[in-house]
């Protein structure tokens, strides 16, 4: 009988195998506006993930379906991340079509797939695109290498590590700002930031898991998150990879 690598049937490897298969051999040309793929595709592709999400919302009476790829986030970060990583490529007729590490990527064991997807999340991917609203997700973006120390510090911890807990270091650490009509909300808005940024990324690769509590709106929010045994690896991975490149920038 034939053993199954564990990493090959996590669902975000799985997922982004079928986004790329799937770009690969169909002709995919993006919004001219947006740059983004169109929303006949997105319901393609979602319909063959391995646990395809709902695509419409109803409120009271009325459904509300998808109509542009950013209201879709995981997938807007798996099409982000695809060329972060070069597994795919923008040509001049803005077609998706392989980029130079595709094939690399298909042909690699599993961990190192996942483990390079990690990576280039980190450093390939601009943060800014992933969440464009204001210019936080450009500040954390250049401040990357800056977070060894609380990386290092949530590693060390076991059971639920709260979302205050996490984000408050890296806020006060990192003199990371964001303009709002008070503290309170400027706190708030920098919270949601670090979720958006870092936390849902670390979901997405099945790193953490996050815990929802309802606030005081009545609505969803990330309360915490565990960092997963084999999470564990990739973050220490992640931490090297940091420091391997902080010192080859001091080396040269």
């Amino acid at each position: 009988m034939e053993m199954r690598d564990p990493f090959e049937e996590e669902e975000f490897i799985y997922d982004f195998k079928v986004f790329l298969s799937y770009i690969t051999s169909h002709k995919v040309r993006l919004t001219p506006k947006m740059q983004w793929i169109p929303v006949k595709h997105i319901y393609a592709i979602n319909s063959l993930f391995k646990h395809p999400a709902s695509l419409q919302e109803k409120i009271g009476e009325k459904v509300y379906k998808l109509r542009e790829e950013i209201g879709y986030s995981r997938f807007y970060f798996i099409d982000l991340l695809s060329l972060a990583s070069e597994c795919l490529v923008v040509n001049d007729k803005q077609i998706l079509t392989k980029g130079p590490q595709y094939d690399n990527f298909m042909q690699a064991d599993a961990f190192f797939k996942k483990l390079g997807l990690v990576i280039s999340w980190w450093f390939d991917l601009y943060w800014d695109s992933w969440m464009p609203e204001g210019d936080f997700g450009q500040m954390l973006d250049s401040r990357k290498l800056y977070m060894i120390p609380y990386l290092e510090k949530v590693l060390h911890k076991q059971g639920m590590i709260s979302v205050k807990e996490f984000s408050r270091p890296l806020i006060e650490g990192l003199s990371l700002k964001w303009s709002a009509s008070s503290p309170d909300i400027a706190r708030d808005l920098m919270e949601w930031g670090i979720e958006r940024c870092i936390l849902l990324p670390l979901s997405y690769f099945d790193i953490v898991r996050l815990e929802y509590r309802e606030n005081k709106y009545g609505l969803q929010e990330i309360g915490g998150f565990y960092i997963k045994p084999d999470g564990r690896i990739f973050l220490r991975s992640l931490v090297r990879e940091m420091r391997r490149r902080i010192y080859r920038d001091f080396s040269n």
